[in-house]
């Protein structure tokens, strides 16, 4: 008897972390994604800039999450996740509303690379949070159910953002800051189960935080959040302009293509615990590529017919490309700086994709939806590719290792 209510015991401390986790990690991801249906009015209409120019909002962030890497390596451990996450949410919703009031493009741009920062711990503790809320052999499975958190926030804010700001898009703006204050007063409620996480190991002396498999997962996440950019900037950009879809119906593919991303990434966690990550990263990046990949058979169908089904193989492809890259590259007991450079090496990819986003509709003169059409594909063959290159070099590191 007592060793069923020491179990019990147990399970309760063990998922109070992943629940809070969870909580913070769902609503950190609204605000973003909250941007995406109204991109265009949002940045060409309010600011009267091109098409291209409008990529530079969804790459600076890049730069405030490098910054906060450097804060957090100088920091080193002297300052509490709890005060992390609560300096982190009060200033992201001092820069959105800031960014709301703001009527100069380069001022929306500073603000919003500085947003970038915060974005960064707000969604690296609750990731290190749910990994250290459990053991070893069900890492995977708990980064999936995160992960299926995260996509049902960024649905939720796809779909609300498309309502919020059809009659005025800076409405989004105002309704990502009312969430950060959201967001700070969860923060102080939970601050007991934030700051109980188990400190992750120190390093050697002048040793790096990250191990050579970080690295490459690193390089995973930088893929991942590269294509995520071209899917959710660059596609919505294109579509508006080529196919006239305006932001309702478009928020409404975007949000069913995070819905099965939601569906998805729990199941692939659990199979990556059962199968092997790496196998489990192999089948979700041919998902992936091959189903952006056929985007380029709009040039002869209409969109209706294609980017419904595409954009859902996308979404359960990448259900299993994060799970599974945290499985095959990362420690489940890495620290608060480890998980917040993977963030920043996501930021960096999604900043590549957003910027290479922008060179190529700026510079190729061709109609949007040749450009679709031809984009698409090569980038969905490129992702494969490379995928299977990183899971080579995993490989090569595990069988270097005595």
């Amino acid at each position: 008897m007592l060793a069923i209510n020491s179990d019990n015991k147990t399970n309760k401390i063990n998922k109070h972390p992943l629940v809070a986790g969870c909580l913070l990690l769902g609503l950190a991801t609204i605000p973003d994604v909250m941007v995406v249906p109204v991109l265009k009015e949002l940045t060409v209409d309010r600011f009267g800039i091109s098409e291209g120019d409008a990529h530079y909002f969804m790459a600076v962030n890049l730069l405030g999450a490098l910054l906060a890497i450097g804060v957090l390596a100088v920091l080193n451990r002297a300052v509490s996740s709890t005060v992390l996450l609560l300096g982190s949410a009060i200033i992201s919703s001092v820069l959105m509303a800031a960014m709301a009031v703001t009527t100069s493009w380069g001022a929306f741009l500073t603000l919003r690379c500085l947003e970038g920062g915060a974005d960064l711990m707000l969604l690296a503790i609750p990731l290190r949070i749910i990994a250290s809320a459990g053991g070893k052999e069900r890492f995977a499975g708990r980064m999936g159910g995160g992960f299926t958190v995260m996509m049902v926030g960024m649905a939720i804010g796809v779909v609300a953002g498309g309502k919020i700001g059809s009659n005025d898009p800076v409405m989004v703006l105002w309704a990502g800051a009312a969430t950060m204050l959201l967001i700070t007063l969860i923060v102080v409620f939970l601050r007991k189960t934030i700051d109980n996480v188990p400190a992750s190991p120190r390093p050697e002396p002048k040793n790096c935080p990250l191990l050579p498999k970080e690295w490459i997962g690193a390089g995973f996440l930088a893929l991942d959040r590269g294509l995520a950019a071209l899917v959710s900037t660059t596609l919505p950009i294109l579509l508006a302009s080529g196919f006239a879809i305006g932001s309702v119906t478009l928020g409404v593919a975007l949000g069913g293509m995070f819905l099965a991303l939601a569906v998805f990434a729990a199941p692939f966690g659990i199979l990556a615990d059962r199968c092997g990550g790496g196998k489990i990263r192999l089948v979700a990046s041919v998902l992936c590529g091959g189903s952006l990949a056929c985007l380029g058979l709009l040039i002869w169908l209409p969109p209706v017919v294609i980017l419904p089904p595409c954009l859902l193989l996308y979404g359960v492809g990448a259900a299993g490309s994060l799970p599974s890259a945290f499985s095959v590259a990362v420690r489940q007991e890495a620290s608060n700086l480890v998980f917040s450079s993977l963030q920043a090496a996501g930021q960096a990819g999604y900043a590549f994709g957003v910027l290479g986003g922008m060179v190529l509709v700026s510079v190729i003169s061709l109609p949007p939806a040749t450009l679709l059409t031809v984009m698409f594909p090569i980038a969905g063959l490129l992702f494969i590719i490379l995928n299977v290159l990183l899971l080579v070099g995993i490989r090569t590191l595990e069988m270097r290792v005595p």
